[in-house]
């Protein structure tokens, strides 16, 4: 193409890393600009790492781009197409209003806001934009999950009878993940991709019960949930556990068991992306995967749905608002003790 959609990314942490690698292997894309208050992050000699192989690996030393302390005066250059919000929770809101006021296109990282109230005003933003805004909730494009959407949807192996999620790791340490009112804590920021791929995949929960602990962000670090699909009928069984408080040296669990009345599926992060079929009768599977991770297939995405002209696809947005309310509620469930009803206004 004549024109390349250019890219200004705010945010140079490990995220605004695995974006910018991304988009540098787009042939339809040009990294135009970076910003970040950190002088250091711009001029490449610090760089955030990833928690998992492969991920921000590149960065901006050596690239040809504009460089920003200032996200907002980023988001001021008349040049730039797209702004892909990479920074703190606590700042989403702002980024995401003022890019959309310039007539930006918006990719916003996970979660959508620091809180529900927040996110229903990005929803607002959005349906009177006439640019295009996602979520980044990498998981929803994951080879291993796609899968497994795809095989409940399918009845592959039968009814689904019971799905956990766990996403385990140490504390990230920094001065951000430290102030649990910025990040929200690992309840907000680690175990926000369970939570959303749980709505995106079946849909919201009546209610949540969760239970959990303080950890060294000063709010909730760990935590194990159920989510009620049917107050009545407990056939199917959903939960999920997030932590940031395993000790050094733990490493990054990524992984998922799905029982079903034919099959289980048992999917672990490794080197070799692993995601297994154990059948009653038979030998067990291991099933191939698309090579790749979320991240990249997400930003693709991003990128098709721009240059084919659409819309912002607001279900697919209000679903990841929909989530920072449920991670609420998971919030009060911990604090109470009780079962807690999701009520969505």
């Amino acid at each position: 193409m004549a024109n390349k959609l250019r890219v200004g990314i705010i945010g140079l942490g490990s995220m605004g890393n695995t974006h910018l690698d991304i988009y540098s292997k787009i042939k339809e894309v040009e990294v135009f600009a970076v910003a970040d208050s950190i002088q250091r992050r711009l001029d490449g000699s610090s760089k955030a790492e990833g928690n998992i192989s492969g991920q921000a690996e590149g960065g901006v030393a050596g690239m040809n781009a504009k460089k920003y302390l200032d996200g907002m005066a980023l988001i001021d250059d008349p040049e730039i197409d797209i702004v892909d919000i990479c920074v703190g929770t606590d700042l989403h809101f702002i980024f995401v209003e003022a890019a959309l006021a310039k007539g930006k296109h918006v990719l916003v990282e996970k979660p959508l806001a620091r809180n529900y109230d927040e996110a229903k005003e990005i929803i607002k933003l959005a349906e009177q934009a006439n640019t295009y805004v996602m979520s980044a909730m990498c998981l929803r494009y994951w080879p291993a999950w796609v899968y497994l959407k795809e095989a409940i949807e399918s009845n592959a192996y039968g009814n689904c009878l019971s799905l956990n999620f766990k996403r385990q790791t140490s504390f990230p340490g920094g001065a951000f993940y430290s102030d649990h009112n910025q990040c929200g804590g690992a309840l907000l920021d680690l175990h926000v991709h369970d939570t959303d791929f749980v709505n995106y995949c079946l849909g919201m929960p009546e209610a949540v019960f969760s239970q959990g602990y303080k950890g060294p962000s000063g709010g909730i670090d760990h935590i194990v949930t159920n989510y009620i699909f049917n107050q009545s009928d407990s056939s199917l069984l959903v939960s999920s556990e997030g932590s940031w408080t395993m000790q050094e040296g733990y490493g990054f669990n990524m992984s998922y068991t799905a029982n079903f009345e034919n099959g289980t599926l048992s999917y672990l992060l490794d080197e070799h992306e692993t995601l297994k079929l154990f059948r009653n009768g038979y030998e067990p599977e291991s099933i191939h995967l698309k090579e790749g991770m979320g991240y990249e297939f997400e930003i693709r995405t991003f990128i098709e749905e721009i240059l084919s002209g659409k819309a912002t696809n607001l279900d697919l947005l209000r679903q990841a608002a929909e989530t920072v309310a449920i991670l609420e509620a998971e919030k009060i469930s911990i604090e109470t003790c009780s079962l807690v009803s999701i009520n969505i206004c």
